[in-house]
């Protein structure tokens, strides 16, 4: 059976999709960046024998080399990339050197790191694949600075690798989510998952909550699944409808 890619793998919603796909019984490739916490994923997966693991930065060079070689001769079916992080929310400063690191950062974290692996593994890929990227809503309205910016080139970078990759019915698609509870995502910029925030975030959407990994990961299912055969090049919002209120 071909295997699946999952990328940030290790908790969140990366984790909650390679689960997904392995209760499903579909084998797994779980790739990050910490090797103990894929081994979790692995642990808590209805078939560990399903799960491969992988580790290693995807905006490195070196790092995508060897896990795209580490595949071997098992053909891709799909690659779900959930990998980035906002890294630290205070704002740069001033001096260039601070702001080149910030934005290099952010755009390794959520750009590249798509980007390297995908376009790595695309050319072995099998005819019908496909490619979900997870970006964010913060990459459609503008707020967070580099890392708006990135998942906004994220988005982008859907839509310009549906059209190459159409020709062999590979569908390529971005999910944007807001604020998702239960990740490592905010507790890593410094806001904590607190309830005060959690309350706060549930307001400003239309259905009064925030949002879940099992919300994403529903969308992502569907949009592995060959009743999404005809969807390609999109970017779907899943977020309570927080860009409307």
């Amino acid at each position: 059976m071909s295997l699946t890619i999952v990328t940030g793998a290790g908790s969140g919603m990366g984790r909650h999709i390679a689960l997904s796909l392995v209760a499903a019984g579909r084998p797994v490739l779980a790739v990050g960046r910490r090797r103990e916490p894929l081994e979790q994923t692995a642990s808590l997966s209805a078939d560990a024998a399903l799960v491969s693991i992988a580790t290693g930065d995807l905006s490195l060079t070196a790092d995508v080399e060897a896990i795209v070689g580490s595949i071997g001769e098992q053909a891709v079916r799909a690659i779900v990339a959930t990998a980035g992080g906002q890294g630290d929310f205070k704002e740069p400063g001033n001096s260039v050197a601070a702001i080149e690191g910030a934005w290099s950062e952010a755009l390794g974290k959520n750009l590249f790191s798509a980007v390297l692996l995908i376009e790595a593994v695309l050319p072995e890929m099998v005819e019908d694949g496909r490619i979900i990227l997870i970006g964010s809503t913060a990459g459609l309205d503008g707020q967070g600075g580099p890392y708006a910016t990135a998942k906004a080139a994220l988005h982008g970078y859907a839509r310009d690798l549906a059209r190459r990759a159409g020709k062999r019915r590979i569908t390529v698609n971005a999910i944007a989510p807001g604020f998702v509870a239960d990740t490592e995502f905010f507790e890593a910029g410094g806001y904590g998952d607190s309830a005060k925030m959690v309350d706060q975030v549930a307001a400003q959407t239309l259905v009064g909550r925030v949002g879940k990994p099992e919300d994403i990961t529903a969308c992502t299912e569907w949009l592995l699944s060959e009743r999404a055969g005809w969807v390609t090049g999109q970017t779907i919002s899943v977020n309570g409808g927080v860009l409307m209120s």
